[in-house]
């Protein structure tokens, strides 16, 4: 059977991923009572919603889809935390009630409620049960009065979401006509607007009766507040505008024919919007619009182009600072974080929370995060809250982190941009050589840690590169056509250095300069440790149709011997170093073996490890010990080791 290439892999986990998501499945991680694992986010599921504290601005909310809960942040999105107990709450999409912002709503797959500020949530479905809601809108003089957009029309409740009953009268029900947008008018709160696939309606007596004002299908509604019979539609195949309530509507000049995804407006009047390629300002509450020249670029689509081009969901306004916009970055249905500019669009910086999660490292005060299409994102308190650490950042894919040993502020990624270098723990970054490559991992020289090796994959000039003076200049260091997925140096002999490879593992020892293969022919390796005391021992995770196990040589690569098989193959191994008879390996389980490989056990909990993902770990050598866990699909987990429950293996 034929082998998959790690990219090949990653993308068929995506998209498996994000059609679960787009079909409305997601994934539940089930977790038991006594699951010694935690939940640190900061990334697992897309950033579909986001909302201001209309008498705070300084906290923000964000909701994530696929079961990633809610985040919170109370510095003006420098910081997120995830809130505790969300991740339990079937929807991605967020509600905050205008009078009284401690209230707030998450719904999707029914309708949540938290009266303090997200710390804790309960559901409030009476008479609405567990159906889609795809729309909600407070009233903003009333905050008990809320109506819901589902598959079904309108629902609306009179006692802040308790209670809900359907408010159908006009509306043109069918099968498929979902209620997609919702919006109440902020001066009288009788007028109510609904976007649905067969046109927008209105209500002049809060939701009772529905008469048809449009036959657009309307992904968005946004009414002036300074004006409210100026109304402005995200249709199929542009903006319109009505001046008059909706009794008539105009096409806007200066989008073209396609459909907008997403439609804000900032408290001066200023509007944006989107569709799949470019982003749309308007400076006359929507009548005309020009395209805004976007300098970063968000719209490439980095190690997955094939899929096409990057396009940016807005999804909020600085309600104090009205040129900071948010939006999200998707290709197909893939995610790809939350971003922020802060000159209207023109320029954007990843704003450190969503996306996907493609690497992990930790140094003595940090914990960092490498993520598809949304940078770095760091945290300085092991993992309780987060912040994005990606300026400079020219490639945002970043496939592997690497610190170096002997100043740990010193950091290098391995981007689809080529490798980039903080010297500041990742206040900043620099663009450090290889650009274009996909570069797919890093390993420092422990010894001479301004030496350093990247391993090249799926580009032109795929192989090994050597870096001597701190990755300012490079070199081809051998294994040229050949795509490496992981690097390890010898801890005691620095020039013997070991390179996995679709193609089995090969050793150099000579800084590589000169290479050889030495084991596991026509597997995939995916993942190399070696035994920091006995380096001649060293451990190779294989991930191949058919042939999915852990390996152990004890002779330096010459011979190899099957540790422990799984059925869903190694994507990672790492080696305790404050006791390297502890080996631990990632599968669709965590694995230990204290005995340097002859025996396996497995952590019962694993709530991590319930999904399809590519799997990550480091150790944490603070006291009491404990491993980070991290997935695409599944965020970053940490498992204090004195509470792991073990189970033998296989």
């Amino acid at each position: 059977m034929a082998r998959l290439s790690r990219t090949t892999r990653l993308i068929v986990a995506l998209g498996a991923l994000a059609l679960l998501g787009a079909l409305g499945l997601g994934f539940t991680l089930l977790r038991l009572a006594e699951d010694p694992w935690e939940f640190l986010g900061p990334a697992e599921g897309d950033v579909t919603s986001l909302v201001f504290d209309p008498t705070t601005p300084t906290t923000l909310y964000a909701a994530t889809d696929y079961y990633g809960g809610v985040y919170k942040s109370e510095d003006g999105g420098t910081t997120w935390r995830y809130l505790r107990g969300s991740r339990e709450l079937e929807g991605g999409f967020l509600a905050i009630a205008p009078t009284t912002p401690a209230t707030l709503y998450v719904y999707g797959r029914g309708v949540y409620k938290s009266a303090d500020g997200g710390e804790t949530w309960r559901a409030v479905n009476r008479g609405l049960g567990l159906i889609w809601v795809s729309a909600l809108s407070i009233d903003p003089t009333n905050p008990r009065v809320v109506f819901a957009g589902t598959r079904n029309g309108v629902y609306k409740s009179t006692d802040g979401g308790e209670s809900w009953r359907a408010v159908n009268r006009g509306l043109e029900l069918g099968e498929g006509n979902w209620v997609s947008a919702l919006s109440v008018d902020p001066t009288n709160p009788r007028v109510v607007f609904a976007g649905t696939r067969n046109g927008v309606y209105k209500s002049d007596d809060g939701g009772e009766t529905w008469g048809r004002i449009s036959t657009w299908r309307a992904n968005a509604l946004s009414i002036d507040p300074a004006n409210p019979q100026v109304i402005v539609a995200a249709v199929s195949d542009g903006v319109l505008r009505s001046a008059d309530g909706g009794e008539t509507w105009h096409a806007a000049d200066g989008l073209p024919g396609m459909s907008v995804l997403s439609l804000l407006r900032a408290p001066t009047g200023v509007m944006y919007a989107t569709n799949a390629r470019s982003l749309y300002r308007s400076a006359d509450g929507g009548a005309t619009w020009s395209e805004i020249e976007v300098a970063t670029p968000v719209f490439r689509s980095g190690s997955l182009r094939s899929f096409g081009r990057v396009s940016l969901r807005l999804l909020a306004v600085d309600p104090t600072a009205p040129a900071t916009l948010y939006a999200k970055r998707t290709l197909s249905l893939f995610r790809g974080g939350l971003w922020r500019s802060s000159d209207g669009g023109v320029s954007w910086q990843p704003a450190g929370l969503g996306s996907i999660i493609l690497s992990l490292a930790q140094t003595p005060s940090a914990l960092y995060v490498g993520t598809y299409m949304g940078g770095v994102y760091r945290s300085d308190d092991r993992g309780l809250t987060w912040r994005a650490a990606s300026d400079g950042l020219t490639g945002f894919d970043i496939f592997a982190l690497a610190v170096d040993p002997t100043t740990p502020t010193i950091l290098y990624a391995a981007t689809d941009n080529g490798v980039h270098k903080s010297n500041n723990g990742g206040a900043t970054w620099h663009a450090a050589g290889l650009p274009g490559q996909w570069v797919l991992t890093l390993a420092v020289d422990p010894t001479t840690p301004t030496t350093l090796y990247a391993g090249v994959g799926y580009s032109d000039e795929p192989g090994v590169y050597k870096s001597t003076d701190g990755g300012e200049t490079w070199r081809a260091a051998g294994l040229s056509g050949q795509s490496v997925q992981a690097l390890a140096v010898d801890p005691t002999t620095p020039t013997t250095l070991y390179a996995a490879t679709d193609n089995g593992v090969y050793k150099s020892d000579d800084g590589g300069l000169t290479w050889r293969a030495v084991g596991l022919p026509g597997r995939s390796v995916q993942a190399l440790a070696i035994h920091p005391i006995e380096p001649a021992t060293l451990f190779a995770g294989t991930i191949d149709n058919g042939d999915n196990a852990l390996f152990r040589s004890t002779d330096g690569g010459a011979t190899w011997s099957e540790s422990v098989r799984t059925d869903s193959g190694i994507t990672a191994v790492v080696i305790d170093p404050n006791a390297p008879a502890t080996v631990y390996a990632a599968s669709k389980m965590l694995l230990r073996s204290t005995d340097g490989g002859a025996t396996w056990s497995r952590e019962k909990g694993s709530s991590l490890f319930r999904s399809p993902s590519f799997l990550l770990l480091v150790t944490d050598p603070a006291q009491p010990p404990a491993i980070y866990g991290a997935s695409i699909s599944s965020g970053v987990w940490r498992l204090a080791i004195e509470k792991a429950r073990w189970a033998p293996y296989p």
